[in-house]
């Protein structure tokens, strides 16, 4: 029987059967990369290597797993790309500091996001990152910090009365509603210049967006970046469906709010009247200057992919850290107490400044530990741009190394007890101090955190003002850990955490008279 092009039956077949056996070679044909090299891991799908496991149970759920049979250091595959996974201290050092030149860039590819994204301090690598990160590191400068104080204040205040108005309606606390509320009237200050309480009020279009970005993050099932990562040739495709038809469109709106205020900010006759994270950027602003290679200078792009990322890298993380630290001190009042007594002594009722905060060495410790439990970020990841060998290990080019902040950081070998909330180990001199390096909530080396300082001055800043008025208390559901989702990279709880607050004198006068 004669077929279509004058081919028959088992012509047919035969094309089709070589079709199906050349694709999945094409879909296999990387994964012999780390059994040639001597490292063992776990047995890869075809096209889509370990992603699916990964984005179903999580980077700390699925390494805790595959590292009770291969130990410390493994080869995995996100997509046909070869990674390397490894909780050994001594080869992440080597990554991140010692032989960071050639491990300067990320591994993912961020293919899906429009540029002014790709364009951002946290994706982009080689001479541009060295550049953006140049211009941007005195940003953060202590003098700099101190000209955001009164921002972070106010939005301490705001949190605060909001706080205790929910008391006083005897509601208990949702802790991530209120504290996204809160880090987001900080951005909104401290990179734009908006004064806004969100909590109260989100009329402010460009409140509304930022607000509709952040919600989503981390929240996606991953399945188009699983499709990237697994087939290259289809990333063009997949990008389109990712920019004009999936949840990549909440970008668009905050995208042209950005690029409007950065116009307004140009117009301006007195730029010197703003002291923002923007400003400071904008400053940078030269597209003759950045198409000639100048160090500093930065493309519109560029700019505006700072302040996008500025929400990005701070919303989430400061807001989520801030959640877990109202859970463990509410499930460890004792120390919540220490705190309170420490605040007292140095602080007093005065305003809480970038020098006095500084002095709050246990309120410090606690806020490492909660890190250490609950790191925002759960991995991170470089890039070897040549063939590097490190303890017998080769890492080819191309591949990627594996940093798992997460499962480091609960390490019984580096962090004894780790399931337990002992703030106690990261006071210097303390029985059990911690190796510094081993503390990776922030990175390490030249790529660590740009805004570390800024996000921890946060977090005390707020918790002086809100722990002298508001004690937050154990309850019977608070027993558990928090259950968290765990396809995400981000340390994003399951259901809303609730959580019990009453006022502090009313606290005080209860355990008086009992």
């Amino acid at each position: 029987m004669e077929l279509l092009f004058g081919l028959d039956l088992p012509m047919y077949l035969l094309l089709l059967f070589i079709a199906v056996v050349l694709l999945y070679v094409y879909g296999t044909w990387s994964f012999g990369i780390w059994k040639s090299l001597g490292v063992d891991g776990p047995a890869p799908l075809p096209f889509f290597g370990h992603q699916c496991e990964i984005n179903k149970k999580g980077y700390e759920n699925s390494i805790r797993k595959w590292s009770q049979t291969y130990g410390r250091t493994f080869g995995i595959y996100c997509g046909r790309r070869p990674l390397l996974v490894t909780t050994d201290l001594d080869i992440l050092k080597e990554v991140l500091v010692k032989d960071f030149n050639r491990f300067t860039d990320r591994f993912d590819k961020f293919e899906l996001f429009p540029k002014e994204i790709q364009a951002n301090l946290f994706i982009i690598g080689g001479a541009d990152w060295k550049r953006v990160r140049t211009l941007l590191t005195p940003t953060f400068s202590s003098g700099k910090l101190k000209l955001m104080e009164n921002h972070i204040d106010r939005c301490c205040i705001n949190l605060t009365e909001n706080l205790l108005e929910a008391i006083r309606k005897g509601e208990r606390i949702d802790a991530k509603k209120y504290f996204g509320a809160y880090t987001l009237d900080v951005i909104s200050s401290t990179a734009f210049g908006i004064q806004v309480n969100s909590q109260k009020d989100l009329n402010d279009p460009f409140v509304k967006d930022v607000a509709s970005v952040m919600h989503e993050a981390g929240s996606s099932d991953g399945l188009l970046t699983v499709l990237a990562a697994s087939v290259q040739f289809l990333v063009p495709v997949i990008k389109f469906l990712a920019i004009y038809l999936f949840p990549l469109t909440r970008w668009n709106s905050l995208l042209k709010n950005v690029n409007r205020i950065i116009n307004e900010r140009k117009q301006e006759k007195s730029r010197n009247a703003h002291t923002d994270f923007l400003q400071m950027i904008v400053s940078y602003e030269d597209p003759e200057g950045f198409a000639k290679g100048q160090m500093k200078s930065l493309s519109r792009t560029e700019v505006i992919a700072q302040a996008v990322v500025f929400f990005a890298a701070g919303y989430d993380t400061t807001s989520t850290t801030l959640q877990f630290l109202a859970y463990n001190l509410a499930c460890c009042p004792e120390a919540q107490e220490k705190v309170v007594q420490e605040i007292q002594n140095l602080i007093g009722d005065g305003k809480p400044t970038y020098e006095g905060v500084a002095k709050l060495k246990y309120l410090d410790s606690v806020v490492q530990e909660t890190l250490r439990m609950f790191p925002p970020l759960n991995t991170v990841n470089r890039m070897a741009s040549e063939e590097v060998t490190i303890k017998g290990v080769t890492i080819p080019k191309g591949a990627g190394v594996c940093v798992p902040i997460a499962n480091v950081m609960r390490d019984p070998e580096y962090f004894p007890d780790p399931d337990e909330f002992k703030p106690d180990r990261f006071i210097e001199g303390a029985d059990g101090f911690v190796n510094p390096f081993s503390n990776l909530v922030f990175g390490f080396g030249p790529r660590q955190c740009i805004g570390m300082r800024l996000a921890l001055l946060q977090i005390k800043m707020v918790m002086v003002h809100v722990l002298r008025k508001v004690r937050f208390i154990k309850t019977d559901d608070l027993k558990e850990t928090p259950a968290r989702k765990p396809g995400s990279f981000l340390s994003i709880v399951e259901k809303p955490l609730f959580i019990t607050a009453v006022l502090r004198e009313a606290a005080t006068k209860t355990r008086v008279e009992h």
